[in-house]
């Protein structure tokens, strides 16, 4: 574990070393898209991979590898049960504060470790009454929805300043926590 937590230091301090030498662009913009993979079925007998959209506004420290931005997103996947004819579905919004710690940027590959926290307002359809022995039970209807703090690790890559791949994992409660896998644009930023 020692080995460990001194690699990770020393790879942040080579990473924020060559940051601090490029100066970059203060105000970025990103606008993206990806994969949603709930991590619980429920009890139900099927889950399914879902959408996210995502735009996120940052801000670049000049003396230091870090950044500090504003995440919005939603978020949408279902769930299935073999007798019911409806799937479950789930929507999430989210408005987080964020921040990512930089090595090497303003490289051609520059990678990001970050986290964000902040609201999210969830939706769920239900059963009104959930009876697995009846064929195509059609007994749906929106649950109110529910105002959660919601925490999201992330990391990954941005390639040529302007193309970001990201992993993150959204922790805000058992039935709406999701992986995801990101793609998206950036504009701003960048080496200057």
């Amino acid at each position: 574990m020692k080995k460990l937590f001194s690699a990770v230091i020393a790879i942040m301090f080579i990473g924020s070393v060559s940051a601090q030498s490029i100066n970059v662009g203060k105000v970025e913009g990103e606008i993206g898209l990806g994969g949603a993979f709930p991590t619980s079925k429920l009890n139900l007998d099927k889950i399914t991979p879902g959408a996210k959209f995502f735009g996120e506004v940052r801000y670049n420290f000049e003396k230091a590898p870090v950044d500090l931005g504003l995440h919005l997103s939603g978020t949408i996947f279902h769930r299935e049960a073999e007798n019911v004819a409806q799937r479950l579905k789930s929507k999430s919004y989210t408005v987080m504060a964020v921040s990512n710690y930089n090595f090497w940027r303003g490289t051609k590959a520059s990678l990001f470790l970050g986290a964000g926290l902040g609201y999210a307002r969830l939706d769920m359809t239900a059963p009104v009454s959930f009876d697995n022995s009846q064929p195509n039970y059609g007994g749906f209807h929106t649950g109110d929805a529910a105002n959660r703090v919601c925490f999201m690790p992330r990391v990954g890559v941005e390639l040529f300043n302007h193309l970001r791949l990201s992993l993150s994992y959204t922790l805000v409660e058992k039935a709406h926590n999701h992986i995801s896998i990101g793609i998206s644009g950036v504009i701003g930023g960048g080496k200057r």
